[in-house]
């Protein structure tokens, strides 16, 4: 889905050389392992210079506010994307993080795809995301009536993020039925939580009050960050979720999540 989070690709990469060398078979229906975005990957980039975050399109806004010569490489992928996805039973989307974190998933909540979720090797299970539903694959997905699952395999730096992600991917197959290696699925404990708050970048000096790592948690008071003029504090005991100050002023700086 982006260029800089090469994990699910790869992992990807070795489940199909498994699948070509006989080494897994399909044990029912038809498996789909599909490289998102491979331009942006060939460039190292979220997405392409002249494109958008291909995770942020799929309410197809872009096909009624943006004339068609001004569309990138992902604007043209995710039109070619829905004409496949949306004929799915199930769906995983791999990806990294920019901080530390530990592995998580989100959820369209569409049938069983919580349960199943609780078994591919996450720590913590995200079942609505206030701000993002309507853009992303999932949302897209839910609306199709299919069930997905986008899962956060850890920090794009992390020397055994490849092998989480496929170990992530496998058990998915495994959770799914569609293969059967005689290898048992990861069912550890999930803390299941709600996107409750999106803050996005107010100015190219703001800053966080520390380093927060994924799913750090933050005390009423805490001080996410702050520039000049504004200083963000929680209200209530919640988690960072995928904190980044790396971003452009009005992108998202950090998610807040709470308890379910």
């Amino acid at each position: 889905m982006h260029g800089n989070e090469p994990c699910g690709g790869e992992a990807l990469g070795r489940i199909a050389s498994a699948f070509e060398n006989r080494e897994l078979e399909p044990a029912k229906g038809t498996i789909f392992l599909i490289h998102a975005n491979l331009e942006a990957t060939s460039q190292g980039r979220r997405n392409t210079p002249k494109g958008d975050d291909l995770n942020r399109l799929w309410d197809f806004g872009f096909a009624e506010t943006l004339r068609q010569e001004a569309w990138g490489y992902e604007h043209h992928r995710v039109l070619e994307l829905r004409e496949v996805l949306g004929d799915l039973d199930i769906f995983l989307d791999l990806h990294s993080a920019a901080t530390p974190t530990p592995p998580f998933g989100v959820s369209n909540g569409e049938a069983s795809i919580d349960d199943i979720a609780k078994q591919v090797g996450i720590s913590f299970l995200v079942q609505s995301w206030y701000g993002l539903a309507d853009k992303v694959i999932i949302g897209f997905l839910k609306l199709a009536g299919v069930p997905a699952l986008s899962v956060e395999c850890g920090s794009h730096g992390d020397p055994e993020i490849v092998e989480t992600a496929h170990g992530i991917a496998m058990n998915f197959l495994r959770a799914t039925g569609a293969i059967e290696d005689g290898t048992k699925t990861n069912g550890n404990e999930v803390r299941t939580v709600h996107v409750v708050e999106t803050i996005t970048k107010p100015s190219d000096e703001f800053g966080f009050g520390c380093p927060w790592q994924g799913f750090q948690q933050l005390e009423p008071g805490t001080l996410v960050g702050r520039d000049r003029v504004t200083e963000i504090r929680v209200s209530r005991p919640c988690y960072a979720v995928l904190p980044n100050e790396d971003v452009e002023v009005g992108h998202d700086v950090i998610y807040l999540a709470v308890d379910t």
